[in-house]
């Protein structure tokens, strides 16, 4: 399914009307929808005095790909009253295919804003352009997902009063179920420049009661207070993040640029009470109450939702409350199904508006609520030979897309939060595979070993990748009709003469009516600890089962350099094979040495369970004494002598699951040695960087690992960098003593670019690189209206200023009959009044110019486009800027 965005109803706040005289333009955004074959559909919506005399019939849309197509309006205007000013809602729609995949950025650019906008040019902004742009990317295959740009369903025009914090929220939707963040931006205008002059609301008058920010997550903006009546412009953007494989991915971004009316009124605003993020199986319903309060006494409050869950085709929630004085109550209700399953949660906004007059105020509260799949049910674990069968009812949402299975030794005891979805790590079960289908409900697990407890969960899956709740921990053992594994452990080490002892325990569930006598066995060997396939050993054939031999001394074989494993395979008359156990290795040591320790692995592949591992340390000749012991195969020896020999040997103890089998098994691994030496690099430096774009400089500082962790032999630093994000770090210096702490950098001119330090210690063990630290240029390029090539010194060439972070430019000059008379690519221009590359002045007068200024930033090149006049005088030897 493609979804096309749709005309969203917004609400209104009707009120008195102001005052204040709009001009044009008042708010406007782009939004963007994938209909396919690399194509989106583009609608702008703009709000405009229905006044103004520069009304738009159509739109000139970028499409960032540098295609640009004039669009007209769709249809006749909304007429609407919103935030007491009469409003003219303009849609102009069109559609682009791109020529492959990539992020594209499409904008338009209105030339009149409103008069009287106090943020912008020092109220000067009726003149000054509106300039709104939205990203949208193409991913190489885009036939595969859907994209649609969130819609706003709160109006982008809103009352607020001097004194009195102000909130508002968006209300940004996604229909695709995309993760939304929100950052407030500056309004932008001639040719996406930032405004002349641009203010945030709380820069217009600084003080500890005049904050202006944006909630990331929730996108609920909060002013307290405004200090300065009249209207202000705000922007922000809306940012989209999709889950692709195992990162999270930008896939494009909206900007709103909207009106904000601050009135002197005695009114404070409302209160909602919290609400809280919750999560819901599909198939329940989601109720609970909501309540706002005011404090001014008398009011009336009116209290509203708007979000995702109200949005549904199917079944969509219901908000109902009755207008009353303080306090006001309403009652969310949503029958949630299985469409309305997906992984990111849906925003539901509550908003409270007293009936002050003439300015009406409101508050906001911000609940997420996570629609999660009902588990699977009746699942069951049947043993078949060393296979366990596994299988489940099909989900009761039939959007899922198919299963996945999780694994764990033994019974954990999961008892789910009402938000914990899938099948979390810490209760030790690990993902083993999947089926694809809503009605591909079994999986056969293999590669088991026998006498272990195995337990598993099923979750199903949907194809936004959403989870749903894991279904009861189901657990069985495999049936014991083969040899299992009980012992492999080491008697002697040595290179040639070495030995392992092995033993098994007999298959005490084999039907002997089946498989009649004689009976023997026959032992695999292998090195390292994965395959056992060469023969070492067959057993007396034995018409007794009972009486069959189930151990075996493997000698001479070289057990100081690498383990061994085995595997027994048990046969029945007429050389008939009934099966083969598990395999189960050695504990072999290895041993990793450093600052005065030594690390002690001991590594190992059995079937059965080892729970403790002694270490034993060689304390006079062949006299080993246990020094410590662990739950885990990783031991460190510490308090040692850097540079003495240190032996070891190790003993395992474990156990299968199945009570029937001897326990505990115990182990012993081959001897090993090593001696210590310092391997430690010194602690990660914690990096600081001020980033001084105008002088330009970066000044980096650390601090000294000597200082800052006991690091004593910290030695020297290497300095690391690149120019530009996700670029790969190159080395560029290295200071040596550990007090310098210290170093200034510009690549150039500029100081574009992200860095990272290392330490160093005295015999060389290099630490982590800190984090990464990134600067910014912030370019600047100015060209004069007019200059003076008279030879006198002053004022003769035609250059920027200022003029800083700039890679190169493309300008031409041209004369007022088109000609270029003037070209040049470099930055510094230095041109002296002369025609082209030779001596022959230019006669006074004006000339126009055209600038494609490359400005080199942080995230990569900016080109941004100059165009106008400069007047060559020679009569004047004054510079005028």
């Amino acid at each position: 399914m493609t979804m096309r965005l749709r005309r969203f109803l917004l609400p209104c706040l009707i009120l008195l009307a102001s005052a204040v005289q709009a001009t044009h333009n008042m708010a406007g955004e782009i939004l963007v929808c994938y209909v396919g074959n690399n194509t989106f559909e583009a609608t702008i919506i703009t709000h405009t005095n229905p006044a103004s005399q520069a009304d738009r019939p159509e739109f000139i849309l970028a499409w960032g790909d540098g295609d640009i197509d004039t669009i007209p309006r769709l249809g006749e205007p909304d007429q609407l009253v919103i935030a007491g000013v009469p409003v003219q809602r303009n849609y102009y729609v069109a559609s682009h295919q791109y020529p492959g995949p990539g992020c594209y950025t499409l904008s338009y650019e209105d030339p009149n804003r409103v008069a009287d906008v106090i943020n912008i040019n020092n109220s000067g902004s009726v003149d000054i352009p509106m300039y709104v742009h939205s990203q949208i990317c193409v991913l190489p295959d885009p036939d595969g997902w859907e994209d649609c740009s969130p819609v706003f369903l709160n109006a982008p025009l809103q009352n607020a009063c001097v004194g009195e914090c102000w909130e508002h929220n968006p209300g940004a939707y996604d229909a695709d179920g995309d993760s939304l963040s929100y950052e407030q931006r500056p309004c932008l205008g001639a040719d996406g420049n930032v405004v002349p002059l641009y203010q945030y609301p709380d820069e217009l008058a600084p003080g500890p009661d005049n904050n202006y920010s944006i909630d990331p997550i929730t996108g609920t903006i909060t002013w307290c207070d405004p200090q300065v009546q009249g209207i202000y412009n705000i922007a922000f953007a809306v940012k989209e993040w999709r889950k692709l494989g195992n990162n999270w991915v930008q896939i494009g971004w909206v900007v709103r640029d909207m009106q904000v009316i601050v009135g002197v009124c005695n009114n404070r605003p409302p209160v909602v009470t919290q609400v809280f993020d919750t999560c819901i199986e599909a198939g329940t319903t989601l109720n609970f109450e909501v309540t706002a309060t005011d404090p001014d006494p008398g009011q009336v409050i009116s209290l509203f939702a708007f979000g995702g869950p109200m949005e549904q085709v199917s079944s969509p929630a219901t908000f109902v409350s009755a207008p009353s004085n303080s306090p006001v109550d309403g009652t969310f209700n949503w029958n949630t199904n299985c469409s309305h399953v997906r992984q990111q949660p849906y925003a539901i906004n509550f908003k409270a508006l007293d009936n002050y007059s003439p300015v009406q105020l409101s508050d906001y509260a911000t609940a997420f609520i996570t629609v999660v799949a009902p588990a699977p049910q009746n699942p069951s674990a049947t043993p078949n030979a060393s296979i366990m069968q596994l299988q489940w009812d099909a989900s009761t949402c039939s959007n899922a897309i198919g299963y996945r299975i999780y694994r764990r030794q033994g019974l954990y005891g999961f008892d789910p939060d009402h938000c914990e979805t899938g099948v979390p790590g810490y209760t030790g079960y690990t993902f083993i595979g999947s089926t694809e289908g809503w009605n591909n409900t079994t999986y056969n697990d293999q590669s088991l070993s026998f006498g272990i407890t195995y337990c598993y969960m099923v979750t199903a899956y949907f194809d936004d990748g959403a989870e749903s709740y894991a279904s009861d921990e189901f657990c069985n053992l495999l049936e014991r009709d083969v040899p299992i594994m009980t012992n492999v452990t080491v008697i002697t080490t040595d290179v040639s003469t070495g030995g392992d002892s092995v033993v098994w325990a007999n298959a005490w569930d084999l039907d002997t009516m089946q498989y009649p006598g004689p009976y023997y066995f026959k032992l695999f060997a292998g090195d390292g600890f994965t395959t056992a396939n060469t023969l070492i050993h067959t057993t007396a054939p034995s018409v007794n089962f009972q009486q069959v031999d189930t151990m075996f001394q493997h000698l001479n074989i070289d057990t100081r350099n690498t383990a061994h494993v085995y595997r027994v395979e048990l046969f029945a008359q007429g050389d008939t094979s009934i099966g083969s156990g598990n395999t189960a290795s050695s504990v072999f040591l290895e041993l990793d040495p450093n600052d005065e320790q030594i690390t002690v692995h001991m590594n190992h592949s059995t079937p059965w369970i080892n729970t403790l591992f002694e270490v034993y340390r060689e304390t006079t000749p062949d006299v080993f004494t246990l020094v410590g012991t662990s739950t885990t195969d990783t031991y460190v020896d510490t308090g040692l002598v850097n540079g003495e020999l240190y032996c070891y040997k190790a003993r395992t103890i474990g156990a299968y699951n199945d009570p029937g089998i001897v326990s505990p098994l115990i182990n012993w691994s081959q001897e090993a040695c090593e001696r210590p030496v310092d391997l430690t690099p010194p602690c990660v430096p914690t990096l600081s960087l001020n980033n001084d774009c105008e002088t330009p400089l970066n000044t980096l500082t650390w601090t000294n690992p000597a200082e800052a962790c006991g690091d004593e032999d910290t030695w020297r630093y290497n300095i690391w960098f690149t120019d530009s994000i996700g670029g790969t770090l190159n080395l560029i210096s290295t200071l040596t003593g550990a007090e310098l702490t210290e170093f200034l950098h510009t690549d150039g001119q500029s100081v574009a670019g992200c860095y990272a330090v290392s330490a160093i210690d005295s015999v060389g063990n290099e630490s982590a690189l800190s984090d990464t630290l990134c600067g910014d240029n912030c370019p600047e390029y100015v060209l004069p209206n007019v200059y003076t090539p008279n030879g006198d010194n002053v004022n003769d060439f035609f250059v920027p200023f200022p003029y800083r972070g700039v890679k190169e430019i493309d300008l031409k000059v041209y004369n007022r009959w088109g000609l270029v008379v003037f070209s040049s690519n470099d930055p510094a221009i230095q041109w002296p009044g002369t025609l082209n590359e030779t001596t022959e002045p230019v006669s006074d007068g004006v000339y126009f110019y055209t600038c494609g200024v490359v400005m080199k930033r942080l995230a990569g090149d900016e080109v941004r486009m100059l165009k106008g006049y400069v007047h060559v005088l020679r009569g004047s030897n004054k510079p005028v800027n």
